[in-house]
């Protein structure tokens, strides 16, 4: 295969894989925009934290999260950092017995609250798990995107293809063999 054909392929191969990036992934990078954080207590002190984007996949990126946890009786905890295990946000220690009031509140990769009551019950009571699901308000549906937006592709993809169209021509077109220059005087034979 010759140079020229070489580099019309990969042109064509860049031109393409922009147009991909551009209209192809726009939607995607939208998909995870909102979290949904739930709030765990298993009513002996430990507390846990799960957390999902809105459209239900697991947060796999690392997350950056605090609790501060306020007693009913006055007591306070935190904030303190959450620490992953697994597909869960833990707090280090655990809660002394009594009713708190928990915030969690996330700052990477996503912003997210949640605030729920945690029983957590004396040594020699019966302990009963409690959870709080927060959810993030629901979003308005986006308007209709302009005509001109909606539109922007196709004069992209006109000139992605007289650009190539130019190219492949440029690369391909059949040149027409050099004249022939007569030889100097000097050079020709005498007659």
């Amino acid at each position: 295969m010759s140079w020229r054909r070489r580099a019309a392929a990969w042109f064509v191969a860049i031109i393409a894989a922009t147009s991909a990036a551009v209209f192809g992934c726009a939607d995607h990078a939208e998909a995870h925009d909102a979290v949904v954080l739930t709030l765990h207590g298993d009513g002996r002190g430990s507390v846990w934290v799960t957390v999902t984007w809105q459209d239900g996949h697991p947060v796999t990126e690392a997350v950056g999260m605090t609790m501060l946890a306020t007693s009913a009786a006055g007591g306070r905890v935190g904030p303190a950092g959450l620490q992953r295990k697994g597909n869960a946000l833990t707090y280090p220690g655990t809660l002394a017995p009594g009713e708190w009031t928990v915030v969690a509140e996330m700052g990477t990769p996503a912003i997210g609250r949640c605030q729920g009551v945690l029983r957590v019950a004396a040594a020699d009571a019966s302990a009963a798990p409690d959870q709080t699901i927060c959810a993030p308000p629901p979003v308005a549906a986006p308007p209709p995107p302009p005509p001109a937006r909606s539109l922007a592709w196709i004069w992209y993809l006109a000139g992605v293809l007289v650009v190539t169209a130019l190219m492949v021509w440029a690369f391909f077109r059949r040149r027409p063999a050099p004249a022939r220059r007569p030889a100097p005087r000097s050079l020709r034979p005498r007659r």
